[in-house]
């Protein structure tokens, strides 16, 4: 069962919404929902929810929501705006549609119904004096039995927000309850099998013990075989047979249900495809359930018992393990997770996951459910480009809301070109999350690499013996260093980007001239705010600062404060004048009769003058304590 088209009208922070979900083939490609706070990715994802309850009130009487009511409530205060009305009309395989109106007055009171009708038709049948209208057409799968048999062969699951499990440490006594799986029913009218899904990982583990037993008891089958006497010196000649009973491995369905799990797990804890996944279960006594990850024959983790995952790898294993429980609860025939077919709604899919779970983890369990059509909600923008790398840019698709606008790939160039600066850099090692996590020291960005090697050489010569407390960073994508050259522009998404993945604290130095300027300004404005001078941008939640480049009193001709685009300083201007013509930079003034110059030198030139100042004196470096102040008087370090 997948979904095909959703249209939404003046429902609560999306004015329209049409949506033709897409396939390669026969294939659902994943559909990912994004969008800042209150753009109307839940509201979307509700109306999905509400069409699969009453799928499954149409069979069963014990579902999560009670028979005969609704699991979104229709109101006049979730229609956007002034609009006089909300529609929604979303259509399912096998002619299933799903209809919606809510009005703010009664029907009779609309003089011109004609843009409702152009809607939908089903404008008609919303009784004159109602005031909303819902109305779930079984199409094809009117008759109970085969809306039972379709439900029977489909994960149909939704994950929403408050998914995630109490802590290990929380006194669980009195949640008991909520954390057992539902037994097995077997009576007519009830299931056991639920649309919301909650990451429970100790029911999630009990289950696997089950399927583990299930597995060693009713799929293997003694078999008896003869095993010829061995030949010896008292007998050289072969006396016959003994008759062993043997155990043989009969695979049926828990095989193919440890399989996946196995499948799913090793998508979570391993970080390389020939890294070899190895489970263990402890004595009856206590049923631990143990994994190592072995690379090149040595063990690399040690996990004495599943419940001891991180909090996102729980997440994670629990998520995706209970799209194959819930097939195996069904009548699906299946052998991997590749044959597991139906509808899984996940909001806010990056929720607790470190980035690299999203950008690595996620996309590639998604991957592993090929015939699962998956609507998820995200902000991380490494969730999309973790889709692309590893189903390829064809392969799913971006909507934004509230507008409801196709997003290309392409839109996340920034965010990938950002991430490829920090897998080359010294701070980021080979991958950036990796080192995020490895420490918290702070990250200075500059524009350049000579910018950067200027600073560094800096700090040691004017505070010998004392440790810079911070990691600094040259913008740029070339994966040579010798090569790099990155500007302001590619500091201000680099600035933006990080702040957007990671809590490490981050200042970006941008050059006060023109493009300095203009990247320093262009910065988001619904993050950055201002700081301490007109100066310093400050984000509104993170430790994250940018600031133009402190001006020395003696080059204070060189900026422009009315205009802050007509400014020239940059790093070099803290060395003196003949230190800067003595290594080659022209010093001709911007305008005739000024003695503003420009350092107009080229990238190779300026390297080669960083390099060079290893071996001036300390005093050639004193201007540069007024920087080092300014990242102090800005609360950096």
């Amino acid at each position: 069962m997948y979904l095909r088209t959703v249209t939404l009208k003046n429902t609560g922070p999306i004015e329209s919404f049409d949506l033709t979900l897409p396939f390669q083939g026969e294939q659902p490609k994943p559909v990912l929902l994004v969008g800042k706070n209150g753009s109307g990715k839940s509201t979307a994802i509700s109306f999905v929810v509400n069409a699969l309850v009453g799928m499954k009130q149409h069979v069963f009487d014990d579902i999560e929501v009670e028979k005969g009511r609704v699991y979104r409530i229709r109101s006049p205060l979730a229609i956007n705006g002034t609009a006089e009305f909300y529609f929604a009309r979303l259509a399912f395989d096998k002619g299933v549609v799903l209809t919606e109106w809510q009005l703010n007055r009664p029907k009779t009171e609309y003089a011109d119904p004609s843009a409702m009708q152009a809607l939908d038709p089903a404008w008609d049948q919303l009784p004159a004096h109602e005031t909303s209208f819902f109305n779930l057409n079984m199409g094809k799968l009117a008759d109970a039995r085969l809306m039972e048999e379709m439900l029977d062969k489909n994960c149909l699951l939704y994950f929403p927000a408050d998914r995630f499990e109490p802590p290990d440490w929380l006194n669980i006594e009195d949640l008991s309850s909520d954390l057992k799986l539902p037994e097995p029913e077997r009576m007519k009218g009830r299931t056991t099998r639920r649309i919301f899904s909650r990451n429970r990982l100790k029911p999630t583990l009990d289950w696997l013990n089950s399927v583990i037993f299930d597995m060693m008891v009713s799929e293997h089958h003694e078999r008896f075989v003869p095993i010829a006497l061995p030949v010896t010196e008292d007998s050289p000649v072969p006396q016959g047979n003994n008759i062993v009973s043997v155990r043989v491995k009969v695979p049926g369905k828990a095989h193919a249900v440890f399989s996946s799990i196995q499948d799913v797990l090793r998508k979570v804890i391993c970080e390389k495809e020939t890294d070899i996944l190895q489970l263990g279960i402890g004595d009856r006594k206590s049923r631990i359930i143990n994994a190592s990850v072995v690379r090149d024959g040595t063990p690399i983790r040690v996990i004495k018992d599943l419940m001891s995952l991180s909090a996102g790898e729980s997440a994670l294993f629990c998520l995706f393990a209970s799209i194959v429980r819930d097939a195996d609860l069904s009548s699906m025939s299946f052998h991997s997770p590749g044959e597991i077919e139906g509808l899984v709604v996940i909001d806010e899919a990056d929720m607790h996951l470190h980035v690299g779970l999203q950008y690595r983890v996620l996309p590639e369990l998604i991957a592993l459910f090929p015939k699962v059509q998956f609507i998820l909600s995200a902000h991380a923008p490494m969730v999309a480009i973790g889709l692309e790398n590893k189903l390829g840019e064809d392969s799913y698709e971006i909507i934004e809301l509230p507008g409801a606008t196709h997003i290309p790939p392409e839109s996340y160039s920034e965010f990938r070109e950002a991430f490829n600066v920090f897998t080359k850099t010294k701070a980021f090692h080979e991958e950036l999350l990796m080192a995020i996590s490895s420490t918290s020291k702070p990250i200075l960005l500059l524009e350049g690499k000579s910018d950067a090697q200027l600073v560094s050489t800096a700090w040691i010569k004017l505070k010998p013996g004392t440790t810079m407390p911070f990691d600094v960073v040259p913008c740029g994508i070339e994966p040579d260093e010798e090569k790099r050259s990155g500007g302001a522009g590619m500091l201000r998404r680099t600035l933006e980007f990080l702040s957007a993945v990671t809590d490490r604290p981050l200042c970006g130095i941008f050059d006060f001239d023109r493009a300095g300027y203009e990247g320093f300004a262009g910065l988001n404005k619904h993050v950055f705010s201002a700081g301490v001078d007109a100066e310093h941008k400050y984000h509104a939640k993170k430790k994250v600062h940018a600031s133009l480049l402190p001006v020395l009193t003696e080059r204070s001709d060189f900026v422009n404060t009315d205009k802050p685009i007509h400014s020239f300083m940059s790093i070099e201007h803290y060395f003196a004048d003949t230190v800067l013509q003595k290594f080659g930079f022209s010093l001709a003034p911007v305008v005739a009769g000024s003695k503003v110059f420009e350092i107009d030198g080229t990238s190779k030139q300026k390297i080669a003058f960083a390099n060079a100042v290893n071996e001036f004196d300390v005093t050639e470096f004193m201007n540069f304590q007024i920087l080092f102040d300014r990242l102090n008087f800005i609360g950096f370090i």
